[in-house]
C-alpha cells in the first residue's frame, strides 16, 4: 500500500474511534465514568494535597529543629570562646604581675648588689690610703 492510503485508513479509523467514544462518552454510563472519573481526580488531588501539607509541615519542623540546634551549638562555642578568652586574660594579667614582681626583686636585689659593692670599694680604698699612711710613716722614719 501507498503511504497516503495508510494515512486515509488511519484517519478514518481515527475520526471512527474518536465518534465511538463521544457517542459512548455521551450515554448514560460515559456520563458515569466520567463522573466516576472526576470524582477520583479530585480524590486524588485531595489527598496528594494532603500529603504535601504533611511533607511540608514535617520539612518545616526538621528545619527549625535543625536551625535551634545550630543556634544552640553556636551560643555553645561563643561562650567557650568567650570563657577561653577570660581565662586566658587572667591568665596574662596573672603572668605580668608575677614578672613585674620578679623584676622590682632583681631590681632590688640589683640595688643592694650595687650599694655592697660600693660599700666594698670605700672599704678597699680606707684600706690602701691607711696601708699607705703606714708606709709613708715608716719611709720618713728612716
Amino acid at each position: 500500500m501507498e503511504k497516503s492510503t495508510k494515512e486515509k485508513i488511519a484517519l478514518g479509523l481515527g475520526l471512527f474511534a474518536g465518534g465511538a467514544l463521544g457517542y459512548w462518552l455521551n450515554s448514560d454510563k460515559g456520563r458515569e465514568v466520567r463522573t466516576d472519573a472526576a470524582d477520583k481526580a479530585s480524590e486524588y488531588g485531595h489527598k496528594a494535597k494532603e500529603q504535601a501539607e504533611h511533607l511540608s509541615e514535617n520539612l518545616n519542623r526538621h528545619a527549625s529543629d535543625l536551625s535551634n540546634k545550630l543556634s544552640d551549638q553556636a551560643n555553645r562555642l561563643s561562650s567557650n570562646l568567650n570563657q577561653a578568652y577570660e581565662q586566658s586574660r587572667d591568665y596574662i594579667n596573672k603572668t605580668s604581675e608575677n614578672l613585674k614582681s620578679q623584676f622590682q626583686e632583681t631590681a632590688g636585689n640589683v640595688e643592694g648588689a650595687s650599694e655592697d659593692f660600693q660599700a666594698g670599694i670605700n672599704y678597699a680604698i680606707d684600706n690602701i690610703q691607711r696601708k699607705a699612711r703606714e708606709l709613708s710613716k715608716q719611709n720618713g722614719s728612716r
